[in-house]
């Protein structure tokens, strides 16, 4: 048995925290649960699993959850888990080396967010965040969208693991929806008038809006967050700059998008931030440039936002040609665009509207 212990907090999830922990199975690591006071089956599911199971009372305060269940575990060197994450892949021996010989470092593992589309589960992006670190060297800050912070206040040394979690915490009714965005709005504007110097604070502040589809608000909390001296580098500088272009072009904003091309050299090394040039281009009627970036985005590997640098650009190329007239084109790029709905719906259009015009 590896010495690892995967921690994990949770409350009132007896739909998903069965998945989560089975998943966890065949690699026979200790797994500490810390229950932040369920009501329904939680504890009973994963009693089951779990090689201990902890009572937290809950303070509306989600680092002070993990950091006890930090604490509660044998082992030094943590996985930590949510409940709506599961095990996709995970290569142990890798963790075991990088253990042994990247001991300062945190391990960052790809999660794939996925979300239902006609009553079936599909991919909408992929993010990466640190799971994998020495206990004496990290602990968590911030009440809610708590961050792995270094013990010793040095900034946190990351490396990818080829360890992908599976996250179905996106995927939620809308009343759900509602309910996630007044607890997390609620906790980080209690947070923000003690930290109100924090750019990642109003980074989650404008993802919570758009949760429930407030552009308005996420376009304002984006702006504050973009207004600090901030490391192009860094994965949520990077989320939130496209975040912000996309709040643009939501709210009709097109042309205050432009400004982008100030930051282009920065950010270009993004598919996501090419694409969406891309459609910054094409909302302000450029087109010519527009097809420039689409064709530059599906050259780019890294790619968070699932088709950013394949089948979205072909289909925003496809929407420029049909408004242009040049409907062989059009088709031709919408064919690229494989089971992606929207373009099969083009694709059927245009095929019938040219049926329509030889008869």
């Amino acid at each position: 048995m590896y010495p690892i212990s995967v921690c994990i907090i949770a409350k009132n999830e007896e739909r998903r925290i069965e998945k989560c922990l089975s998943s966890l199975m065949p690699y026979g690591f200790e797994i500490i649960v810390a229950d932040t006071g369920s009501t329904d089956r939680t504890k009973e599911i994963a009693g089951r699993y779990a090689t201990r199971i902890l009572d937290f009372p809950w303070c509306d305060d989600f680092s002070a959850a993990r950091n006890f269940s930090l604490r509660a575990a044998s082992n030094n060197w943590i996985f930590m888990i949510d409940c709506d994450e599961w095990i996709q892949k995970m290569d142990v021996e890798e963790l075991d080396y990088f253990r042994k010989h990247l001991s300062d470092s945190a391990g960052s593992v790809s999660r794939q967010n996925l979300v239902t589309e006609n009553g079936v589960q599909v991919l909408n992006n992929t993010d990466y965040t640190e799971r994998f670190f020495d206990r004496r060297l990290y602990r968590y800050t911030g009440t809610i969208h708590e961050q792995l912070t270094p013990v010793r206040g040095k900034e946190i040394s990351s490396y990818l693991l080829n360890t992908t979690l599976g996250h179905s915490g996106y995927d939620m009714t809308d009343e759900e929806r509602a309910a996630k965005h007044a607890r997390n709005y609620t906790l980080l504007l209690k947070q923000l008038e003690s930290d109100r110097d924090n750019p990642y604070l109003y980074y989650q502040l404008g993802k919570t809006c758009e949760m429930i589809g407030d552009y308005h608000h996420a376009c304002t909390y984006y702006s504050s967050g973009l207004e600090y001296d901030l490391d192009p580098e860094l994965a949520y500088v990077q989320a939130m700059v496209v975040s912000y272009g996309n709040a643009l072009l939501r709210t009709g904003q097109a042309q205050t998008a432009l400004g982008f091309e100030g930051i282009y050299e920065e950010f270009s090394v993004l598919a996501d931030f090419v694409y969406l040039m891309g459609n910054i281009y094409k909302a302000n009627g450029m087109y010519q440039q527009a097809l420039e970036q689409y064709q530059k985005a599906v050259d780019i590997p890294l790619c968070r936002l699932n088709g950013a640098n394949s089948f979205l650009p072909a289909y925003q190329t496809g929407e420029i040609f049909e408004t242009l007239g040049d409907y062989p084109s059009a088709c031709a790029c919408y064919s690229q665009c494989g089971s992606f709905a929207p373009a099969r719906q083009r694709l059927a259009a245009l095929h019938h509207l040219t049926q329509e015009e030889n008869t």
